[in-house]
């Protein structure tokens, strides 16, 4: 059977996470083994190591709600499983569904209601304390990786950790008349505050590094400030949390028995947030799986 994409599942330290999209990618060292046994004028090859990694686009959401244990659930709502007993013996403990029907929540069934998905509409941005009206905004996070592939690394793979990270951002405005110049002579540091939603924040210091202004005589002005974060800001309800590493699941078509998917440990190395005021808050991850991938196919 032919795989669809509105099976897609992707799981992450024991959670299925909403996707839009995600790509699989798996390569093996090809090491060249050419010698005088090789015959005629070709070579010999031998296979080392995999490397594997995958990437994911998400919407960004607001937190989930708090815990369900008791009541019913409102139909055509969503929810994540927390417990599973009775009413919810058809889920897995962290998988997300839509209720159906009024179902009952007890001790041992459990769930917590999906937050909603995020817009523009709750973007801000604010440089020294001060707002700065803006229409697009990003912060890309990205780790070093070091290859840490020893014999205790498990299976065919390679394994990956992470060290320091560069973080940066780029926010579009529209060029008023009055604004001051976020970029001038012997930029310094200041505090900044991204904030996604109320709740939903990014918080630390960002010196501006460069800027492009556009203007057309049949449009308006616009400029592109680009900034780098300093040192570990705080991020609060921004996404998934790069560079630990965590049980992953990517669930491509599910079976009666068994599920067509590619299971293993993974840590994520880089993370880009983006928003616009006319549009969705996104996340997108690079992850680097480690060791052992396994495999499986729906039945």
């Amino acid at each position: 059977m032919k795989i669809e994409g509105k099976d897609l599942e992707f799981w992450f330290n024991g959670i299925e996470i909403p996707t839009i999209s995600m790509g699989l990618s798996e390569a093996f060292d090809s090491l060249d083994s050419t010698d005088s046994a090789t015959p005629g004028d070709g070579k010999d090859f031998e296979v080392g190591r995999a490397t594997r990694s995958f990437s994911v686009e998400t919407n960004l959401y607001e937190p989930e709600g708090a815990e369900i244990n008791t009541g019913t659930l409102t139909v055509g709502h969503r929810y994540r499983v927390t417990a599973k007993d009775t009413a919810l013996a058809a889920y897995t403990i962290g998988q997300i569904f839509e209720a159906a029907s009024a179902l009952t929540m007890s001790a041992t069934d459990k769930v917590v209601p999906l937050g909603d998905k995020l817009t523009g509409k709750t973007l801000g941005f604010t440089l020294g304390g001060i707002a700065v009206p803006l229409t697009a905004v990003d912060i890309s996070i990205k780790f070093d990786s070091i290859d840490v592939t020893d014999t205790s690394t498990t299976g065919d793979g390679t394994e990956t950790i992470v060290s320091r990270a560069e973080r940066a951002s780029k926010l579009s405005a529209i060029l008023r008349s009055d604004d001051v110049d976020l970029l001038s002579t012997n930029p310094t540091s200041e505090a900044a505050v991204l904030t996604l939603a109320s709740g939903q924040t990014v918080t630390g210091s960002v010196i501006p590094i460069s800027k492009e202004i556009a203007d057309e005589a049949t449009g308006y002005a616009k400029v592109d400030y680009s900034f780098k974060w300093k040192g570990a800001p705080t991020e609060v309800n921004a996404g998934l949390v790069c560079g630990v590493e965590h049980p992953f699941k990517l669930i491509l078509k599910r079976g009666a028995t068994t599920n067509k998917e590619y299971t293993g440990n993974a840590i994520i190395t880089e993370k880009t947030i983006s928003s616009e005021v006319k549009g969705l808050t996104k996340a997108s991850y690079s992850v680097s799986i480690n060791g052992v991938l396994t495999r499986a196919v729906a039945n």
